[in-house]
């Protein structure tokens, strides 16, 4: 029998373990992985279709794999197209209409330096030397900032340019890698299920379903957590009287569902752009909306998210932070992920790390 503290310490060392597994597998093995994962990932989702023409329209299992292959790779890439394209217009829309956007900028930045000269000149001698001593300050970082984004910029594209080949390698390696899984499903499937002792084969099918079926769980909150979003930004921007204000929300929720960007990288320059302009009350009603929008999210999403994994929403709370300290933005996905298998193990009886 084990005491209690045996088993505290057993508990404390498969915890380590699974942290320490996730961190080495997502900084050291995913990026030397990733383009077979997803290669693994389009042949199995093409590997109905490619059942289906080989059985039923007689089609050779390579010619049907490449075809189903071929046409996923298809959609992906104009996809891809679609976007860019539509992103690239807009982009020039927005040139046309930045001179009239801008126009009257020069009346602001006048508006705001005879408010600081009147400040200056109406301050005590000491704090006026000092506010001017400030301004001087400001205005030399100001004029180093466009070398600053240009080394910067000139970094990006560099680092750009020099991964440019392995990238290139990468992306041909999936193409290539997702033909010939295709073509190879079953034996591809049959080889890994040979490497798994026959003992532990139930365990990891009863994994691979509650992997799924996480997946699925984890979709299902961030699509409540997206229709929140959509709904608070609708509400706010109908009070402040924003034209296509539901079509805007919709798209600052999606951008606020992507961990690394949030609502704030839509509403806070816009906020700047308003209050420069002299729409004092719309700035601050999008700086409200904002810290509304992030607040709910804060506080709903633990809960939504342990709700939908069966955990307690503390645990994933700290999934999420402790995944984020560790491997970044990919870690607050993969690390509730992860706990929830454990749990559904442990609750299974497969491990045994708490009662």
């Amino acid at each position: 029998m084990e005491t209690g503290g045996k088993k505290a310490v057993r508990a404390a060392l498969y915890g380590a373990g699974a942290v320490l597994g996730v961190v080495l597998f997502v900084k050291y093995l995913l990026p030397i992985l990733w383009p077979f994962l997803l290669a693994f990932l389009t042949a199995a989702i093409c590997e109905p279709a490619a059942d289906f023409l080989s059985e039923k329209c007689h089609l050779r299992r390579g010619v049907a794999s490449a075809l189903c292959v071929t046409i996923i790779l298809a959609s992906l890439v104009g996809f891809f197209l679609l976007v860019v394209v539509r992103l690239i217009d807009e982009a020039a829309g927005l040139l046309e209409e930045l001179p009239r956007l801008t126009a009257g900028l020069p009346q602001v930045f006048e508006r705001v330096e005879l408010a600081f000269r009147r400040m200056i000149a109406s301050a005590p001698e000491g704090v006026r030397e000092y506010i001017e001593g400030a301004v001087d300050a400001i205005g030399q970082r100001a004029a180093e900032i466009p070398a600053q984004i240009s080394g910067w910029a000139l970094g990006k594209l560099r680092a750009a340019a020099a991964g440019a080949p392995g990238t290139v390698l990468a992306v041909a390696t999936y193409v290539i890698g997702a033909y010939f899984i295709s073509a190879g499903f079953r034996s591809v499937k049959t080889f890994l299920a040979r490497q798994i002792p026959e003992s532990m084969r139930k365990t990891a099918h009863s994994v691979k379903g509650d992997l799924l079926d996480g997946v699925g769980r984890w979709l299902r909150a961030e699509a409540a957590l997206l229709g929140v979003t959509f709904v608070e930004l609708t509400a706010a921007f109908t009070v402040m009287g924003v034209e296509y204000g539901a079509v805007i929300a919709l798209l600052t929720a999606l951008i606020d569902a992507l961990p690394v960007f949030g609502a704030g990288i839509v509403l806070l320059p816009w906020a700047g752009v308003s209050l420069l302009a002299g729409e004092a009350g719309r700035a601050w009603g999008l700086v409200i909306t904002y810290l509304v929008v992030t607040l709910v999210r804060q506080c709903l999403e633990p809960k939504l998210i342990g709700d939908q994994f069966g955990v307690a929403p503390a645990a994933a709370l700290l999934a999420m932070y402790a995944g984020f300290r560790l491997c970044g933005v990919m870690g607050m996905v993969l690390f509730p992920f992860g706990l929830m298998l454990v749990n559904q193990m442990n609750t299974k009886g497969y491990i045994k790390l708490w009662k």
